[in-house]
């Protein structure tokens, strides 16, 4: 496999189950603002649960990282990568918007707030490895 879809790789298999950790955890604190705390918690564990692979991925890509021959190599894997960033985002700000009571409104934005950088992390690192693959 060609080291751009290798990150590629990394940052759908890291975003994709983040999103369902999050959706998850968002219901729960939709139904019960008060276990905060609780939610944060699994939810950073379910998270740290789920990069082992991305991980894995991530440092088998840069080990086979070499420069690609054109710029025109990295459009598809950088496009894709891009993309995925934009579904996350909007996918948490629809759930952040989406039947939420308003006495539960701080705690839902504080909680969409956190999870974005979080599930914007691997594509960030993919998209810089694309970068550094420039000719």
């Amino acid at each position: 496999m060609p080291a751009p879809y290798i990150f590629v790789a990394a940052a759908i298999l890291a975003v994709i189950p983040i999103l369902v950790i999050f959706k998850v955890n968002m219901d729960k604190l939709k139904e019960d603002p008060s276990q905060r705390g609780k939610i944060q918690t699994r939810f950073m564990i379910g998270i740290a649960l789920s990069e082992a692979i991305p991980i894995l991925l991530i440092v088998w890509g840069f080990m086979e990282m070499s420069a690609v021959s054109s710029m025109g190599e990295l459009y598809i894997p950088g496009i894709i990568i891009i993309f995925l960033m934009a579904f996350a985002v909007f996918f948490i700000f629809l759930q952040k918007n989406v039947g939420v009571e308003p006495k539960a409104k701080e705690t839902i934005n504080s909680f969409a707030m956190v999870s974005i950088p979080i599930v914007l992390a691997f594509p960030v690192i993919a998209l810089v490895s694309l970068f550094m693959m420039l000719p």
